[in-house]
């Protein structure tokens, strides 16, 4: 199948004049959708993390600007990094400019891509997000992020420390919670903030969805190359699915009010998940979180097959209730607001073109802080249902347990492995 290959420039304009990035409400766009960078002809993008959503990534960029060029990927894995190239080549051939000489491979190459672009996109598992933006902003190098950035508070932590130094190198950053750029979520952010619904009383989200897939494995594989692999299987590859998908819905609320939790108390655990195959991640959370005015949000996600699915959330006030489909209704159940706007071009699509457009026009934008905060959340939230424990922000911020593996090398020798069972260690509440 083609990929449609450009934006058009007068909808765009017209669809993404505005935009709410963290609170603020922003121009979103150039006066000119082609520019020059410094004097350049071209911005050169590299691309770290060639799977399903970089490459999603890398689309969105070229899709912005005939102005963009790719000239670098890197993957851990040879094949994805050869299967993207040839989709570039065939979709973009006049914007792709990577050769063989600038298709990296391995555990390093994230390095090599950001030392010849302009512009990195981060967009591998989430462990290697902190130490990738650390080397990206320390080069100089304009960053998107995808989310989350971390999977511990240590990396929390980094995540913050190189946001601000961004700032003082003036480089932009833009997180891929792109739901707070899509115009649906802006209207109904701006209605509840104006009163519509009434005082919030309390808040569900849900991410219920099947589980991922399972890549087999091959005899010739090492343990980490199974793991990254299937890293959606593995906690400290994910980060659990409370970051990985979860954190959609629960950075929507955080934006609904301006604020982030303050503890977490849960459940979460394996109905369906077992075996070798499918790692020691939780297949299901169920999370009670509490903001600073006392309001709970209760958040559920679970990866299950063959089960009632929902991604989406429901803030009920005093007068009444508002959904994911951006339907106000009263208590009668009458729908008095309802959001459309078929035209809308996707929020992913919106993030990205931000993104390549505050670069090409030099207005600064910083998404880290909100990014690493809500990642924080879906963090204190994973580590309530791991230990059956409350936890407070407080205490959180003040561990220093990391859950990546100090050896990060193929044949690793500090990487959680299979007993004799086939079965990897579980977190169990009362128990870890």
């Amino acid at each position: 199948m083609e990929i449609k290959k450009k934006v058009d420039r007068r909808n765009f304009i017209k669809k993404s004049s505005t935009m709410a990035v963290g609170g603020a409400i922003l121009s979103a766009l150039p006066s000119q959708l082609f520019a020059n960078v410094s004097g350049k002809e071209v911005l050169r993008v590299g691309l770290v993390g060639c799977g399903g959503r970089g490459s999603g990534a890398i689309f969105e960029a070229l899709n912005t600007s005939l102005t963009v060029r790719v000239v670098a990927l890197g993957d851990t894995f040879q094949d994805r990094v050869d299967d993207l190239h040839n989709r570039l080549k065939k979709n973009y051939k006049d914007q792709c400019d990577v050769s063989e000489e600038t298709k990296f491979v391995g555990l390093d190459a994230y390095k090599k891509v950001i030392a010849v672009c302009d512009v990195v996109l981060l967009v591998t598992p989430p462990p290697f997000r902190p130490s990738h933006f650390e080397e990206a902003i320390q080069a100089g190098k304009h960053v998107f992020l995808e989310k989350p950035l971390a999977v511990d508070v240590p990396g929390y932590k980094k995540i913050i420390e190189t946001g601000k130094l961004a700032t003082k190198k003036n480089l932009n950053v833009v997180v891929g919670l792109q739901r707070r750029y899509a115009s649906s979520v802006l209207d109904t952010v701006q209605r509840i903030n104006n009163g519509e619904i009434g005082e919030i009383n309390y808040i569900n989200t849900y991410y219920n969805v099947s589980a991922p897939r399972i890549i087999p494995r091959e005899p010739q594989q090492t343990e980490m190359e199974y793991q990254i692999r299937n890293w959606r299987y593995f906690t400290w590859l994910w980060g659990g699915q409370m970051a990985g998908q979860a954190i959609h819905q629960i950075d929507v609320i955080n934006m609904v009010m301006n604020d982030f939790p303050i503890k977490a108390l849960g459940n979460g655990g394996r109905l369906v998940f077992e075996g070798i195959n499918q790692g020691n991640t939780y297949d299901h959370f169920f999370i009670e979180y509490e903001y600073p005015n006392g309001v709970q949000m209760l958040s559920q996600c679970r990866n299950m097959n063959n089960c009632s699915n929902r991604r989406g959330f429901e803030i009920r006030g005093s007068k009444g209730i508002a959904n994911e489909k951006h339907q106000f209704k009263d208590y009668s159940g009458k729908t008095f607001r309802e959001f459309r706007d078929r035209d809308e071009i996707g929020a992913s699509q919106k993030a990205q073109s931000y993104f390549i457009n505050s670069v090409l026009e030099g207005i600064q934008v910083n998404n880290t802080e909100y990014g690493a905060k809500s990642t924080l959340t879906t963090i204190m939230g994973r580590m309530a249902a791991e230990t059956g424990q409350e936890i407070t922000m407080e205490n959180l911020l003040q561990s220093t347990e990391s859950i990546v593996p100090k050896d990060i090398s193929w044949h690793s020798k500090s990487v959680l492995t299979p007993d004799k069972y086939g079965n990897y260690k579980i977190e169990k509440p009362g128990r870890s």
